[in-house]
């Protein structure tokens, strides 16, 4: 797998797609280490560059972290949230 330089709305994008594809709104939950691994073995960075995404998302209010360190999409704003991935995902 090559891996590439991705710019923080890509990831942001990636991470969002992600989300949706996995059904994870309100209640299904997906840890933040899984996502960071996904994502991770993507990207020449390490995880610290995913992470720092993910609580991006979280202060728009596109997802939500809970407190046992999940993460799901904010099913109020799915609007927004195609529109962000269409935009950013080539």
């Amino acid at each position: 797998m090559v891996r590439r330089d991705l710019t923080d709305e890509q990831i942001k994008a990636d991470i969002l797609n992600r989300l949706v594809n996995a059904g994870a709104f309100g209640s299904p939950h997906i840890p933040v280490d899984r996502m960071r691994g996904w994502i991770q073995n993507k990207i020449k960075k390490d995880g610290k560059k995913v992470t720092k995404c993910i609580e991006d998302l979280a202060r728009t209010g596109l997802l939500s972290i809970t407190a046992r360190n999940t993460i799901y999409a904010n099913h109020r704003r799915l609007d927004e949230i195609f529109d962000y991935i269409d935009r950013h995902i080539k």
